[in-house]
């Protein structure tokens, strides 16, 4: 570059020179290159000026764009102090690849600092600098463009055509040497690693919980874990495995795209809306989309009220720990709001309380035991397994049938309709966008709509798959309860399989409060509907077995006071005529004489009412009751959850 004006100090002797180099520090870039500059800024000098000159080099790597380079800010901040006479860079794009160069150079030029690019022809001591920084940066932010559309038109190409531009491989999959494309790539050997995915897709299938399943990874030794500190599986990681649609035997490209955000000059990488593209790799799939997609899809539905987001300005959390929880923590209902229950109840490290309670939205603030309750449902459940007994031939005909020929018509033929109400809606809805044009309500209907026809797809082809197959089933009750002691046997009572089997054996839960009826505490009574069929899934495809296995029972998880425990003994030996120090000696409790009388006044009290049991249901928190009043509090507002309507208890 010519220049027409020589360097003149502003302090009559050593003119102070910025010299600025920067690389991107891209893999391809050297080091040398940044030298390399200098010494190009340092010969435009010594055409300017003859003489002894004071350097200041800044030399960097970053991005071009980023305006929030610590860098920038150094040199603004030189020159605003008027004591720099040049500047120097090869192209303006080594200070800054954008239209904020010539914000830059205009602080320079006010400060009585000169700017030289000699590679974009810019001196800012020329009368029109400001049209030539102009134009250079015009030229850096075209440049940039037309690069990045030209190198992704370049690999989406070979992405298409032969499936090159490869992701890193996923746990499950290798390259063989010399392999370069998703053509290459083959899936892993070793049988262990199939079966390793096949567990974790079961197993997620039953706790939607991706946590569980990279624990089942760890403890099974699998390599590819992500974690920063140890290297073992996250539940993000196995989210971001069973996700890859490579698992399905289709590679993806083109899931997230980089926006630039203008105020900083990043890139943030946005979820592309255009969507991905794929490639078809038949033989990389381990699983079929319809075995795949439905549980992804429920485990979306389900994780999504753990999110942060706020609804109508509150966490929707309902303070739900995202940590692993024994059985039966963040399950079971209040039958008062539908809250779920969280255990540290009160206080109580095994106790449990509605979790709506202590955000003071829900009056019922007593809590049950939770190993009480555990092993009073399991007790029920051999219970019912007992009295199976008498079903016995009923049982062995409905297996027998099975056996010979089964059929899942009638469950097909409600998909069926199912998919037929689904679609209707979203005829519904794009009717109503027609209409009305887009809006967000739109939007959501027809995600939600896509998610049940995922999840509606994944239910037909577990269905199909067992029209041509013969069901597992236990051959006779006692096939099932030895099914029932063995696995019971094998899983402690506070890991995560044992909540995920009691989960499938009892289903739901509802707990509600009761009180002698001759007042005292209000204690916590459960009903549980059990379904023994969870032990043995098939069972559910068989018309009639399910219904057998399926009861309600009704689960007093206290310990019933003095008064109700001697009750019948008490009114026996009075109705036989015993004084009652005598009848408090003959009974197993040895109850003092008082305790004996409130025993007899409960029963005066129950025949007054006409009730069979002392208990009575409190639908309402009591008024003679001190310690429940919580509702009394000014903060308190009772919000049940939307929609919910409480069952008929039995």
């Amino acid at each position: 570059m010519y220049f027409r004006h020589q360097l003149v100090p502003r302090n009559g002797a050593k003119p102070v020179i910025v010299i600025i180099a920067r690389i991107s520090g891209c893999a391809s870039q050297k080091e040398a290159s940044l030298e390399d500059q200098v010494d190009h800024g340092k010969e435009v000098v010594r055409e300017l000026y003859d003489g002894e000159v004071e350097y200041i080099i800044i030399s960097t790597k970053g991005k071009g764009e980023r305006l929030d380079r610590p860098e920038l800010a150094e040199l603004e901040q030189l020159l605003r102090t008027s004591t720099i006479d040049l500047v120097v860079c090869e192209d303006l794009g080594r200070m800054i690849r954008g239209g904020d160069a010539s914000r830059l150079c205009g602080v320079a030029v006010d400060h009585g600092t000169r700017v030289v690019a000699p590679n974009d022809g810019v001196d800012t001591i020329e009368p029109e600098w400001e049209k030539d920084v102009l134009e250079s940066c015009s030229e850096h932010v075209g440049h940039n463009s037309h690069t990045s559309k030209r190198l992704k038109h370049k690999l989406t190409n070979r992405f298409r055509k032969n499936g090159g531009a490869r992701a890193d491989l996923p746990f499950g999959y290798i390259l063989p040497d010399g392999g370069k494309t998703y053509f290459d790539v083959q899936k892993d050997p070793r049988p262990e690693v199939e079966i390793l995915l096949r567990q974790g897709m079961d197993l997620l299938g039953k706790s939607l919980n991706y946590s569980l399943v990279a624990r089942h990874f760890n403890a099974q030794g699998a390599d590819g874990g992500t974690s920063r500190r140890s290297g073992d599986w996250t539940g993000a990681s196995i989210r971001g495995l069973y996700r890859n649609p490579i698992l399905k035997g289709m590679p993806q490209r083109g899931t997230r795209k980089t926006i630039k955000h203008h105020e900083s000059g990043r890139r943030i990488s946005v979820l592309n809306p255009d969507g991905p593209i794929f490639i078809d790799c038949p033989h990389l799939a381990y699983f079929a989309s319809e075995e795949v997609d439905p549980i992804l899809a429920a485990a979306a539905e389900k994780n999504a009220r753990f999110s942060r987001a706020r609804k109508n300005g509150q966490d929707p959390r309902y303070r739900v720990s995202r940590k692993e929880t024994r059985f039966p923590g963040q399950f079971g209902t209040c039958w008062y709001c539908g809250g779920h229950f969280v255990w540290g109840g009160n206080g109580l490290t095994d106790s449990l309380m509605c979790a709506k309670s202590r955000e003071s939205k829900c009056w019922n603030s007593v809590g049950f035991n939770g190993p009480l309750f555990v092993d009073r449902v399991t007790s029920a459940i051999f219970d019912r397994l007992n009295s199976l007994q008498g079903f016995d031939e009923q049982f062995r005909t409905l297996v027998a049938d099975a056996n010979k020929s089964h059929s899942v018509d009638a469950e097909l033929l409600k998909i069926r309709r199912d998919e037929e109400v689904l679609e209707r809606e979203r005829r519904n809805v794009l009717d109503g966008i027609a209409k009305y044009g887009p809006q967000d309500m739109f939007d959501q209907r027809i995600a939600d709509v896509g998610r049940r026809a995922v999840i509606l797809k994944g239910a037909r082809h577990r269905l199909e798959g067992a029209a041509h197959r013969r069901l597992e089933l236990p051959a006779s009750p006692q096939a099932l309860r030895k099914m029932m002691e063995e696995t019971f046997q094998d899983l402690s009572k506070t890991s995560a399989e044992f909540g995920l089997l009691m989960r499938e054996l009892v289903p739901e839960f509802h707990m509600y409060l009761v009180r002698l009826c001759d007042g005292g505490h209000p204690v916590p009574r459960i009903q549980a509907r059990l379904d023994l069929s969870g032990i043995c899934p098939d069972a559910r495809l068989v018309d009639g077995l399910q219904a057998l296995l399926s009861t309600t029972v009704t689960l007093d998880v206290f310990k019933a006071p003095q008064r109700e425990r001697i009750r019948r003994q008490a009114v026996e030996l009075n109705a036989a005529r015993h004084k009652q120090r005598d009848a408090c000696q003959l009974i197993d409790e040895k109850p003092t004489q008082p305790a004996l009388q409130r025993a007899l006044a409960l029963q005066r009290k129950m025949q007054e009412l006409g009730l069979l049991t002392p208990y009575i249901m409190l639908t309402e928190p009591p008024d003679d009751y001190k310690k429940l009043r919580r509702h009394k509090a000014s903060h308190f507002k009772f919000q049940p959850i939307e929609g919910y309507v409480p069952p008929k208890l039995v």
